[in-house]
Parts: structure tokens; C-alpha cells; sequence
């Protein structure tokens, strides 16, 4: 350990007044711990290329230059992806102006300085392309139209803590371009738009991808604050003021709306695309605006496809409103006297209540009991949410680094003493202020590294990855967690965010992240992890690429034994409650990243997300879980529980080998799906009602078993492959063919369950959308959508 630490506490507790923002000062030592290039250099200062931020200087060469160095993953059209090239491009305060777009990178931070966010403000004479200015273009369009990373590949990004000021810019300009999928976010930004009346300004744009999480937003004037089109996506926190219309819903399959904020607006929300699918709105306000919601969707006739369209309303104010909701001949559809109007609960679309056992039944209604809002999860009146912190007050002494512990994240170096004696240090002074700056690198671990109570963690540029590997974690009848936080029995504070969680070759008794920790009645707030991921296989370094994994389509149950890699995504035990997690992805690998054509790989990973939680109080906010065996999420005799959005993927290799292979031991102590006795007891793929069949034993989207207060906000479980074959899941009309039979599973073992609610579901390539205790009651072909299936209501 380096002798400053020994001193740390004494040297320097008081931050001096004016001190600078810790990231800017702290000595940053951050790897890239499989690039080639060992000088690569991670963390850049936009001021160390040239930027001045004098608000006078055009800077957009130095900016471009800050993201590009290094022979980074660039619109050029030779990388549509790589883990080897993270950076961190930091803005000081300031002003910078730009007459061109800043072109952002794969696997690129952009974070200003919170303390004094720094402001990118377009020229006058900025330059359009096709007519167009971007001032952020996160993905460029080529000459051949097309996008140049596919949007539905475009991870690991962040942008936060930037004002974006369009208004000198003349024309059609967008503040953000953002076609992107799971792990991005936007956060912390400030947008000032255009007020002109004939102005041609958006915020953010994005046309495609398959999200993501936004939050904590300001949009100023505009056109429109925002276009927003993408598979699915949750927004927390967005306020409007002074936009044309905030919120122009380009299409959509489903999208989570909560906590936004309407003032001063022509048109709160559109949704009359014909593309749009669905979304929830909810913990939201509508003040001075002329419509408050427009939607083509008839509220009287569900036609052909009753899944397109829907919506579901939850706690929404309206005050000064002339038209709350605008519907397909133009008349309010809504309770007159909109002035002061509060919505508790309305749904539009087809609904599966107990009381209406013939279900389903299309109503725009609300009922008294659709609507349970357990008290336990919310606060002040709304559902839990908060922040990711960024410890805008904490001086740069007290963030510590593993490298003073010895730590390397080279990749290679067993770092498991270091980080173990680097999180027991930070533990032990929290109440001191210390921050864990978890610098960028791979830190390879051959046992548990346990992250005590009372413990703040922050990574660098989504690529301070802690990787178990070797023989301790390499024994499926003995799993063991690479991170556990809290013993079971603790109780205690966490803070974690901008790490990753992974795993390096055969590790078949790989726990990912076991959580522990109980909250304390002292605690202020719930524990929080944001931006924490699991990614297990198809990076640099992972010994689990196309080379080592490869898809064996035209071979049966073909499974080579090192690309086991992983026992559990991660397991909130009985013991933890009060923890919220918010954009999170856990993922296994379904495609080599590095790769130029995304090749398809063969990663087996067994559980994805299982909740034992007994007291509960979890929120999931923006979280996604793919391509595990058994199960995506798992709930057993929990309670208390929020997620919202939640998003699965069946892995595309099944029914070859199907499930549960290669996990074929039967973990009855973690309540392992039987896929033998259920898939007999359900008659395998036949389902009363379906003219056609499909195989039963594939990976189950969600599970919920004996629980209670279990509420959920958008949920999109899809089945696209059959042996890596499209053919079963070809758009919302799909012909004769399905690529699984059931994908939602609810149980009740005990009749104490009560309030399990699901509010928009939307599923794709299964015959049963839910199966409750062991019956099939909601089908695919009464839910068509815009693609795939959905509904706005279930209750069991």
C-alpha cells in the first residue's frame, strides 16, 4: 500500500472553498486492459486538446480530438463495436462553442463538471449535413443512409451534466442524436432550445435502438423537447417548459413514462403515430398546456390490433389543461372540467382481471382495485426514485483508488487481496466521507470480494470490471458469488455505480452478485446501484468469443464445456431489503463484440435475477436480463417489489440444447423451474384456445411465486430465435409458427398472495403470454401490437 494513504484521513478532511470537482484534479491511472496500445489513454480533459470553454473560440476540433485519440471505434465504417477502447472525455466548466457536431464514439463517456455544468453551445453558422445540424451526433448516418454502429448493438454510453444551447443555430437542429440500446444513459443535461414560433429544434432524437434509461432532464423551448423511438426505454424525472409539444412518440413497443413534468406547452405528449405501441405514464404533472395527450387509438373499438395503442395512466395532475386526452375524432376523452383534474388510474387497451374471468376485455376505464400502489415502495405520495450520486462535494483527498492497495485491472494480476483490503478501507471510513474510485481496468479475481456495509463505489467509463475466473468459481455443484455485498444478517449503506460484473472462461459456479444487506433504520435513504452491469462473455479478454463459443445450429445439444460461464446473474437474498437499482443490464453474451459482423456465440449462463427478498422494498428502474438458461427474472416469497422497465430475451440457441441444459441439476433450495414435470403438466406446447405448437422447455421471461406487492410498469419478454432461426417470430401477423409456448409464469402455492399487478405487457414469438397457477389465460393472437403482443392490464 503506498504510504499517502496511511495519512489520508488527517491530511486533509475540509474541502477548501472553490475546490475543483474531484474528477478533474484526481491523478487518473484508468486501463484499457486489453488494448494493445499500453500508453492507450482512458480519461481525457476536452482543455488538455486545445478546448478553451471561453464561450468565443470554436472548440469543436479539440472536442472531436479529446474522443478520437487513440485509434478509437469511429464512423468510419471498420468498427461497429469494440470493449477495447473506453474513454472518459470530461468537460470542465465553461463554454464551448461548436460548429459542427461532436462526434461521439462507441463505448464514449461525456460527463461535465456537476458543480458547474459546462454549456456546448452551437454557433450561428453551424454546420448542417443533409439539412440537418446535430450538436451531439451519438451515431453517425453514412453515405449509404444507414447508421454506422446498428443501434441495436450501441452500449456502454453515458452523457451527463452538460447544458446544450441550440438557440443561434439556424434550421432543423437536434441537441442529442441518440439511437441507443441496453447499459446508455442520459443524464443530469439541460437542453435551451429555440422559443421562435416557426422553430425547427428538438432535443434529443432517436429514431431507433432497443434502451435504455434517461433521467433528470430539462428542456427548454423547441419544437419538440424530445423525438422518441425505440423498442423500449424508461425516463424518469424529464421536465418541459416552453416546447411546441414536449414529447413527440416517434413508435415504440412500450415505454415507461414517470415523474415528467409539462409546463407551458402546446401539446404535452404525441402518440398518434401509427408505429406507436405503448407506454405508461405515471407520478406526473400537466400544467398551462393546451393538450395534455394525443392518441389515434380508438377508446371504443379495439379492430384488429387491440395491442396497438395502449396506455396506462397513474397519479397524473392536470391543472390549466384545455383537452386532458385527444382521441381519434378529436373530442376530449376524459372527466370534464379539466382544470385541476387528478387521474388515479386509467388503462386503455385489453385488460385480464379476476373479474372478468372471460377476459379479455377492451375498456378505456379504471377500476378501484387496479391500482393498489403499495405504500412501502413509494414516497411523497410517488414512487421511490433518485439519482445516481456524483459526489459533487467531496474533495479529491478523500477519493481513494485500489492502486494504493496494490490493485493492477491489468487483466492478468490476481487482484483479489487488493480489492479486498481496498473496499474493507473504504468501509471502515465511510463515515469520514471516503469515496472508492474503482479506476478503469480489468481487475481479475480468483475468489469472493466482499463489499462490507457502509461503502460508497464509483468505476470509470463503464470499464472497471471485476472478472472472477479460475477453478473457485468453476464448480456448478458448488456456487460461489464473485462480489457479495453484505453477509447475510447485515445491515447497512451502499452506493455503487459505473462498474461491471463479469466472468472469464469456464466458471460454471459463477455468482456474479450476491446481495446480502438489510437496510438500517438509520439510513436516510435506500441502498443504490446505478449503472452496474453484468456482462458474461463476447468481450476482449473473456476467453468467450466466436473462437471459443461458436453456434452450433446444425449439431444437437453441442455444448463445449469452458463456455459455461456463470451459475446466477445476481441473487437479492432473504436476508437484503431496501435497495434500488436503476439502469442496469445482465447480460450474456449472445454475440462476439468485438467482432465486425457481430457474430453469434453459444454463452450458457443459468439464472438471471432472482429475488428472495422478504421485507422487500427493491425497485428495478430501467433493467434488462437476457439470455440466461432458466430464467430471466425470478420473485419467490418476497414482497414490496417495483420494476419498471423491465426487458428479456430467450436465448436464441434453445430449444438446442433446451432448457435446462447444461444446468440440469434441480437447485430446489433457489426454486429452480422442473421443466420436465411443469412442461408435462402443461401438456409441452399445446395450449388450449392456439392452433399451433411450440416448445415448452425454453427459458421462462418472468417467474413470480408466492409474493406479494409485486408491482410492475412495462414489462417486454421476447422469444426471436428458434436455434438461432427468425422464421417463428417474423412480425406481429406471424403466420402458423411461434418460437416458444409460455413465457410468463405466476403462482400462487399458499393463497396468500395479493397485489401482483403487470401493467403492460408486451410479448413476442410465444402462444401464451401468461401462464397463471398452471393455466394459459392471455394469448397472442387477442393481443396484436405493432409487433409482437401486448396488453395494458393483468391481475391474476
Amino acid at each position: 500500500m503506498r504510504t499517502w494513504v496511511y495519512g489520508l484521513l488527517g491530511a486533509c478532511l475540509l474541502r477548501a472553498a472553490g475546490a475543483t470537482y474531484w474528477m478533474e484534479v484526481f491523478p487518473h491511472e484508468g486501463k484499457a486492459s486489453f488494448n494493445p496500445d499500453p500508453t492507450y489513454q482512458v480519461f481525457r480533459n476536452v482543455k488538455d486538446f486545445g478546448a478553451t470553454g471561453d464561450g468565443v473560440t470554436d472548440d469543436t476540433v479539440a472536442i472531436n480530438a479529446a474522443i478520437s485519440s487513440g485509434d478509437r471505434c469511429s464512423f468510419n465504417g471498420t468498427c461497429v463495436g469494440t470493449t477495447t477502447t473506453p474513454a472518459t472525455v470530461y468537460f470542465p466548466a465553461g463554454t464551448y462553442l461548436v460548429s459542427s457536431s461532436i462526434l461521439d464514439f462507441y463505448y464514449t463517456q461525456l460527463i461535465g463538471d456537476p458543480t458547474s455544468m459546462p454549456i456546448i453551445k452551437g454557433s450561428a453558422n453551424f454546420e448542417a449535413v443533409g439539412g440537418t445540424s446535430m450538436i451531439i451526433d451519438a451515431d453517425k448516418y453514412n453515405s449509404g443512409g444507414k447508421l454506422a454502429y446498428g443501434a441495436t448493438n450501441v452500449f456502454f454510453r453515458q452523457i451527463r451534466n452538460l447544458v446544450i444551447d441550440t438557440t443561434d443555430v439556424p434550421g432543423t437542429v437536434y441537441g442529442i442524436h441518440w439511437p441507443s440500446s441496453q447499459a446508455t444513459t442520459i443524464q443530469n443535461v439541460v437542453f435551451k432550445l429555440s422559443e421562435a414560433p416557426d422553430n425547427q429544434h428538438t432535443g434529443i432524437f432517436m429514431e431507433e435502438g432497443s434502451g435504455g434509461f434517461l433521467g433528470d432532464m430539462v428542456f427548454y423551448g423547441g419544437q419538440y423537447g424530445a423525438q422518441f423511438g425505440n423498442q423500449q426505454y424508461t425516463t424518469r424525472n424529464l421536465t418541459f417548459v416552453n416546447c411546441q409539444t414536449a414529447i413527440l412518440q416517434l413508435w415504440d413497443w412500450f415505454w415507461v413514462y414517470k415523474d415528467i413534468t409539462i409546463t407551458n406547452c402546446d401539446v404535452g405528449i404525441n402518440m398518434t403515430a401509427t408505429a406507436f405501441g405503448s407506454a405508461v405514464l405515471l407520478d406526473s404533472f400537466f400544467f398551462n398546456t393546451s393538450i395534455g395527450i394525443v392518441n389515434d387509438r380508438s377508446v371504443s373499438d379495439p379492430g384488429p390490433m387491440p395491442g396497438q395503442g395502449t396506455l396506462v395512466l397513474e397519479n397524473v395532475g392536470f391543472s390549466n389543461v384545455e383537452s386532458i386526452y385527444r382521441g381519434i375524432n378529436g373530442t376530449m376523452q376524459a372527466d370534464e372540467g379539466s382544470d385541476g383534474t387528478f387521474i388515479s388510474g386509467k388503462i386503455l387497451g385489453n385488460v385480464y382481471t379476476p373479474d372478468k374471468p372471460n377476459g379479455p376485455e377492451f375498456t378505456f376505464g379504471a377500476s378501484s382495485n387496479w391500482f393498489p400502489s403499495p405504500a412501502p415502495l413509494k414516497e411523497n405520495g410517488k414512487y421511490y426514485g433518485r439519482p445516481k450520486p456524483q459526489y459533487e462535494n467531496t474533495p479529491a483527498s478523500l477519493v481513494l483508488t485500489p492502486r494504493a492497495f496494490g490493485a493492477r485491472g491489468d487483466g492478468v494480476t490476481d487482484d483479489t487481496a487488493a480489492l479486498t483490503l481496498f473496499f474493507t478501507f473504504v468501509s471502515q471510513y465511510f463515515s469520514q466521507g471516503i469515496v472508492g474510485f474503482v479506476d478503469a481496468g480489468y481487475y481479475k479475481v480468483t475468489n469472493t470480494i466482499f463489499i462490507p456495509p457502509n461503502t460508497r463505489i464509483v468505476g470509470e467509463a463503464l470499464s472497471s470490471v471485476i472478472m472472477g475466473s479460475g477453478p473457485a468459481f468453476s464448480d456448478m455443484k458448488n456456487p460461489r458469488p464473485v462480489v457479495q455485498v453484505g453477509k447475510p444478517g447485515q445491515t447497512g449503506y451502499i452506493e455503487w455505480s459505473d462498474m461491471m460484473v463479469s466472468t472469464q472462461g469456464a466458471t460454471s459456479g459463477a455468482v456474479l452478485i450476491e446481495y446480502n444487506l438489510g437496510g438500517c433504520s438509520d439510513c436516510e435513504e435506500p441502498s443504490g446501484m446505478w449503472d452496474v452491469h453484468i456482462r458474461v462473455g463476447g468481450f476482449a479478454g473473456s476467453e468467450l468469443q466466436k473462437a471459443d463459443c461458436p453456434k452450433t445450429p446444425d449439431e444437437t445439444n453441442v455444448i463445449y464445456a469452458n463456455c459455461i460461464a456463470a451459475y446466477m446473474g445476481m441473487h437479492i437474498t432473504a436476508s437484503a431489503n431496501d435497495l434500488y437499482i436503476e439502469n442496469h443490464w445482465y447480460w450474456v453474451a449472445d454475440h462476439d463484440i468485438e467482432d465486425f459482423n457481430n457474430t453469434q456465440i453459444s454463452v450458457y449462463g443459468g439464472r438471471g435475477l432472482l429475488i428472495e427478498s422478504e421485507a422487500g422494498r427493491i425497485w428495478l428502474v430501467g433493467s434488462g436480463v437476457e439470455h440466461w438458461t432458466l430464467y430471466q427474472y425470478q420473485l419467490i416469497n418476497t414482497e414490496n417489489i417495483w420494476m419498471g422497465q423491465i426487458q428479456t430475451e430467450t436465448p436464441y440457441y434453445q430449444p438446442n440444447p433446451p432448457a435446462p441444459y447444461p444446468f440440469n441439476d434441480i437447485n430446489k433450495t433457489l426454486h429452480d423451474p422442473d421443466f420436465s414435470a411443469d412442461c408435462a403438466a402443461l401438456d409441452h406446447g399445446s395450449i388450449a384456445g392456439a392452433n399451433l405448437t411450440a416448445p415448452c422447455e425454453m427459458a421462462w421471461g418472468l417467474r413470480i411465486i408466492d409474493s406479494s406487492n409485486v408491482v410492475i410498469y412495462g414489462a417486454g419478454h421476447y422469444s426471436f430465435f428458434n436455434n438461432y432461426n427468425t422464421t417463428c417470430s417474423d412480425g406481429p401477423f406471424g403466420g402458423t409458427l411461434r418460437c416458444q409456448s409460455r413465457i410468463v409464469w405466476i403462482e400462487d402455492t399458499t393463497g396468500a398472495s395479493e397485489n401482483v399487478t403487470i401493467y403492460d405487457l408486451n410479448t413476442i414469438g410465444t402462444i401464451s403470454m401468461v401462464t397463471n397457477n398452471g393455466t394459459d389465460v392471455a394469448l397472442w393472437h387477442d393481443n396484436w401490437g405493432v409487433f409482437g403482443e401486448s396488453f395494458p392490464l393483468f391481475i391474476p
